[in-house]
């Protein structure tokens, strides 16, 4: 059973901790969407650091948080030396992957990510929320999983505040921090959906105003919701890769579509829907993962926009999950 299944299924104290730093971890990736690989390589974001410098070290700092977290777990105490001499320690990370390929630099910052969230999820409910005290200062798991939250939403806030100051215009970008990006956001809202009681995913209404004319959806209305979007992009993108014409933006009432298509699903169980809202985003990540910079700003219109490209899509869809997540948590779910 993978790990997010296993939260999924069992619900535990660790949830509300990891949707948050999900959370952060996709705001952050999502300020990168439409910069190009100039914008993101050779344009100083802080002091002489361009993006690609800020990812490498959020991505170091992953890794020494596991690493020292690990020690901790193994009653050992933590190295505190590296927190002493912080700017040599940036400095030496700087140096390190500079002259490394951005996307390099993308794949580490997921694999750092994902390693560290993978084993924050292994630990028992007592490892991770035990009070510890190192050098009279205390250490508390939570409390690491917080800063390094906030490291997240630091940097993100720097790049948001530099893009509009910047000459960069928003374009076509590398398409692995897209699927990055897309990649974060459905961490976000899986980690927000585990928010939801398994008793109630069918139930509970998480999404609308019960007192409006359109009933509320819930967790399962809401997951299926999502993956009949991107089944539209996929089959559009397959239409695309095929040398046809796409019509997959031809919805004239999205509204409408969404209620024909929830009233469609609705005697469906839940583990038919969540199988088929996985099944579409591994779809999507296909379509999208063999394009090409020009496959991906080909005409690809949408009903919300006449004039999208498959990138721009994409860029929709990150925000589609993580507009939901936001749904999801400010239903205040625990």
């Amino acid at each position: 059973m993978s790990a997010r299944l296993r939260d999924l299924e069992t619900g535990s104290g660790r949830l509300p901790l990891m949707a948050q730093l999900a959370a952060d971890r996709a705001g952050l990736l999502a300020q990168l969407l439409g910069l190009d690989e100039q914008a993101l390589t050779a344009a100083p974001v802080i002091d002489s650091w361009t993006v690609k410098d800020l990812l490498a070290h959020i991505a170091a700092w992953d890794r020494w948080e596991m690493r020292e977290m690990k020690r901790v777990v193994e009653g050992e105490a933590p190295n505190l030396v590296d927190l002493k001499n912080l700017d040599a320690v940036n400095a030496s990370i700087a140096a390190e992957w500079r002259h490394r390929p951005l996307a390099e630099i993308v794949r580490e910052l997921g694999e750092a990510r994902t390693a560290w969230i993978d084993w924050l999820r292994s630990l028992l409910e007592e490892d991770l929320f035990r009070s510890r005290s190192f050098e009279g200062e205390g250490w508390s798991f939570p409390a690491c999983v917080e800063i390094q939250r906030r490291h997240d939403a630091e940097h993100g806030a720097q790049i948001a505040n530099w893009r509009p100051a910047s000459s960069v215009r928003n374009g076509i970008g590398p398409r692995q921090v897209l699927v990055a990006a897309l990649d974060a956001a459905r961490e976000e809202l899986v980690a927000a959906a585990s928010l939801v009681p398994a008793e109630e995913r069918a139930t509970r209404p998480v999404c609308g105003d019960p007192s409006g004319p359109v009933e509320p959806w819930t967790l399962k209305d809401l997951l299926g919701h999502v993956a009949d979007w991107e089944w539209v992009a996929v089959e559009g993108l397959r239409q695309l890769a095929a040398g046809r014409e796409s019509d997959a933006g031809k919805v004239k009432d999205i509204e409408e579509w969404n209620q024909a298509h929830w009233g469609a699903r609705r005697d469906q169980s839940w583990e038919t829907v969540w199988a088929d809202f996985h099944a579409a985003r591994r779809a999507l990540r296909e379509a999208l993962g063999g394009m090409t910079p020009a496959e991906l700003a080909r005409p690809f219109p949408a009903a919300w926009d006449p004039e999208g490209t498959p990138y721009s899509w994409g860029w929709v869809y990150v925000n589609h999950d993580r507009e939901h997540a936001q749904d999801l948590r400010g239903a205040q779910i625990e």
